[in-house]
């Protein structure tokens, strides 16, 4: 190989030599890189303001009104009312067109009623309340389904109320009817073997309403049977009682006196059995009315 050539090549090579050094210390494309990463972050903040939107969203549809009047206070105001009616002194209070125009933004019942639907016992009338004071469910015998149990837990969770109220009466039709409907024959419809079946369980102690003709003992067997229901079946009531963040009591309405006798509940909060212990509202009852243990249980 000439000299000349050798000299050629070797330049060649030095000259890579130089390019592929300059090359791994060649300073990274900065605008490259900040553009990148200022899209990373745009987003991250897009993400983050989303889930505080979202969380704010969540909050504001689960928010709980702040506590209002407390178990025993919202009881002695269904007392008192109840009294009143019974006196015929009903002042009628909060109908007005002033409370519907407050009440027309929202909310805040301080009671949760769950009564039977008979046109005797309007519990609103009963306990001489106003708009917006109590959470009205209805159903024949008060029996539960997902229907009231999740209308009673909306009161609850959304409304602020604190007190629940199961709510009887003496001469129960649908009482009387799971009562004197032998078992295997029909009550008239499949719905109506339907409510007959859901009382049915509650009244096995009783064989005929013949010597009760107020019904009174069958009417408490059920209340008290609906309101271990409730407390087994809604996680929600479960856990406000036990936090006593609620109060349960069950009662029963006297048609001739419109008097209501409210009852001892004597069953622990999980629903599961009877236990003798005073519930979260020891009810006091009606003037004249001498207060027993385990009333609620079926007191018969």
């Amino acid at each position: 190989m000439s000299s000349g050539r050798s000299k050629l090549i070797l330049a060649v090579l030095l000259g890579w030599s130089v390019v592929a050094h300059a090359e791994t210390k060649r300073t990274p494309d900065l605008t490259i890189v900040t553009d990148a990463e200022q899209a990373r972050a745009a987003e991250a903040e897009k993400e983050k303001a989303l889930a505080q939107r979202a969380a704010v969203s969540v909050a504001a549809d689960s928010h709980i009104p702040a506590a209002g009047k407390s178990p025993r206070e919202s009881l002695e105001l269904l007392r008192n009312g109840n009294q009143r009616f019974v006196e015929g002194k009903a002042v009628g209070q909060r109908r007005d067109e002033k409370t519907r125009s407050e009440l027309a933004t929202g909310q805040n019942p301080f009671a949760v009623v769950l009564s039977c639907s008979d046109s005797r016992v309007p519990p609103e009338l009963v306990f001489d309340q106003g708009l917006g004071d109590v959470f009205v469910v209805r159903t024949a015998g008060h029996v539960l389904d997902p229907g009231p149990i999740a209308s009673i837990e909306y009161a609850l969770e959304h409304l602020g109320a604190r007190l629940i109220v199961v709510l009887g009466h003496e001469s129960c039709g649908v009482v009387k009817k799971a009562l004197t409907t032998p078992v295997g024959k029909s009550a008239g419809s499949v719905d109506l073997d339907r409510l007959v079946a859901k009382i049915k369980p509650y009244l096995s102690s009783f064989r005929t309403a013949s010597t009760d003709k107020r019904m009174r003992g069958p009417v408490k067997a059920n209340t008290s049977g609906v309101a271990r229901e409730l407390v087994r079946k809604s996680a929600i009531v479960r856990t406000r009682l036990q936090l006593q963040e609620v109060a349960l009591v069950t009662a029963i309405y006297g048609l001739s006196t419109g008097q209501v006798e409210f009852n001892m509940w004597d069953l622990d909060y999980s629903g599961q059995a009877e236990v003798d212990a005073t519930p979260v509202v020891e009810a006091i009852p009606a003037p004249g009315v001498r207060k027993r243990r385990g009333m609620a249980a079926g007191g018969h």
